[in-house]
């Protein structure tokens, strides 16, 4: 962070020298500005500068649970933007949401106040820890979850920063001085998981996504060969085509004391492997055979196929790293799970509600898969597409994710604030399920009040609903279980 050519934006791409930016040096205490804090990763990196002991305010353009929260841990957090809030700030940190224009980066960057990226900030933070970085396209949050509960139980104290709320903890985010640990889910979509600097990886899969950053699938998988390159050891899934070609091409530390690349799968695939699969409603059993032979029985109470590898995953990083067998297995049987991951959101009438983070064709096949072999009588599945973007990239891959769902129903699409691309909606993603089960029950419905009218019609003693978006389809099970419909009454 020391040497940051145009940092002051187009205006400095002018000048001839190169602007020298003071270190951010997350030791020496000073005032924090942050915009957009609202956002996850940037209300994430407010609690962790805050438990550093620096003094952080920060401001975003609505009011949400996030700011609340840092507010009740004594942050000042204002709602909208003005140029007032950067007085007395030392660093600024923007979103990649923010423009140049936005009235607060404008002023700082007029002030000569040194303005860092979320990225920059990030890097910032890992310099300070030893790294232990998952990512993915899917999994990441459940896995980096799963691995900071393993590394505590084990009584190594780590900082951790993940995607989501951990049951166990009620919070994504700790930071501590106790450990050099620090477990972090390591964001592609915008490349800045290159920043981490990471001294071991997961890697849970390569499938496309975000390609309106990467351009291409191959610039997005040499991102990742970038990401485990350096690494003294990398855990690698074999189940998901991208990561296994990964495992194969990609190159690690040569001078790894660790063992360098390990990959995981299903028998016989990985060398840690999942034998002896048994699935239930809520968890699984299953034993995870090391490469040496011997294998560990592990139980999760939290359910489907892809949490087994999830928790595949972290075992196995945390065994590299000294965790021993058993310290492993009986942390992972105490694993409760992280929100919007299969989370179980309750249920009324006979019918259990599970709602998913779910927007990708690989994870909403995984959700369904998972739910059909626990046992509900029917699995409704209910799905909202989301951005306009990604829908245009992957939008006819949804078309073979809900094969063994009994029922499917598509809503329309959740812009996430893109503008609107022509011929691109929710009804691109249904019209790719109605030509991949022309004889399927599938239904499409535009707006929430169609959906709540015909899942009221539709659902039976003994069904699952799994709602599964990045999007405000979330509050759904919510909404209807506090319907007359769940008291026995008709809407």
């Amino acid at each position: 962070l020391s040497r940051r050519e145009g940092h002051l934006g187009p205006e400095a791409a002018l000048a001839p020298e190169v602007i020298v930016m003071p270190a951010f040096d997350l030791a020496l205490p000073v005032r924090v500005h942050i915009i957009a804090i609202g956002g996850a990763a940037m209300s994430a990196i407010a609690t962790i500068l805050h438990q550093c002991g620096h003094q952080v305010s920060g401001s975003d353009q609505a009011d949400s649970a996030a700011m609340r929260a840092l507010r009740a841990e004594g942050l000042e957090v204002a709602v909208g933007h003005d140029a007032k809030h950067i007085d007395g700030a030392a660093f600024v940190i923007y979103s990649a949401a923010i423009t140049s224009g936005n009235v607060e980066l404008a002023a700082a960057r007029r002030q000569g106040i040194p303005c860092l990226s979320r990225g920059d900030a990030m890097e910032a933070i890992c310099r300070t820890k030893r790294v232990l970085a998952v990512s993915g396209a899917h999994g990441k949050t459940t896995t980096s979850s799963m691995l900071a509960t393993l590394f505590v139980d084990a009584g190594e104290s780590p900082s951790f920063l993940v995607g989501s709320t951990i049951a166990r903890f009620g919070s994504g985010v700790r930071w501590t001085n106790d450990s050099d640990w620090f477990i972090l889910e390591a964001d592609e979509s915008d490349g800045s998981f290159l920043r981490a600097h990471a001294e071991a990886v997961i890697v849970t899969n390569a499938d496309p996504d975000h390609l309106d950053y990467w351009g291409t699938e191959d610039a997005l998988r040499d991102g990742y060969r970038a990401f485990l390159r350096g690494a003294r050891v990398a855990v690698v899934c074999v189940e998901n085509d991208g990561s296994a070609e990964l495992a194969d091409s990609a190159s690690v530390d040569p001078e790894a004391e660790l063992g360098a690349m390990h990959t995981y799968g299903w028998a016989p695939r990985g060398m840690w492997s999942i034998v002896d699969y048994q699935p239930e409603r809520l968890g699984s059993r299953f034993t995870v055979r090391e490469p040496d032979g011997s294998g560990t029985d592990l139980r999760l109470s939290v359910s489907g196929d892809h949490n087994a590898l999830n928790a595949t995953a972290a075992f196995v990083l945390a065994r590299r790293l000294g965790i021993s067998a058993t310290d492993g297995a009986n942390s992972l049987a105490s694993f409760g799970g992280v929100a919007r991951r299969f989370e179980f959101r309750g249920a009324a009438r006979g019918v259990t509600f599970i709602d998913d983070y779910a927007h990708l064709p690989a994870e909403v096949h995984t959700n369904i898969v998972g739910a059909t072999r626990a046992g509900w009588n029917r699995v409704v599945a209910v799905f909202q597409p989301h951005r306009y973007t990604r829908v245009r990239d992957v939008g006819v891959q949804f078309g073979s994710s809900f094969g063994t769902a009994d029922v499917v129903i598509i809503t329309g699409l959740y812009a996430a604030g893109q503008s609107p691309i022509d011929g691109i909606n929710g009804r691109t993603v249904f019209d790719a399920v109605v030509a991949a089960r022309p004889n399927g029950e599938q239904y499409y419905c535009e707006t929430r009040a169609e959906l709540v009218a015909l899942l009221i019609g539709i659902m039976q003693p003994g069904d699952l609903v799994l709602t599964m978006n990045a999007g405000d389809l979330t509050t759904l099970p919510t909404e209807l279980l506090a319907s007359s419909w769940a008291s026995g009454g008709s809407e």
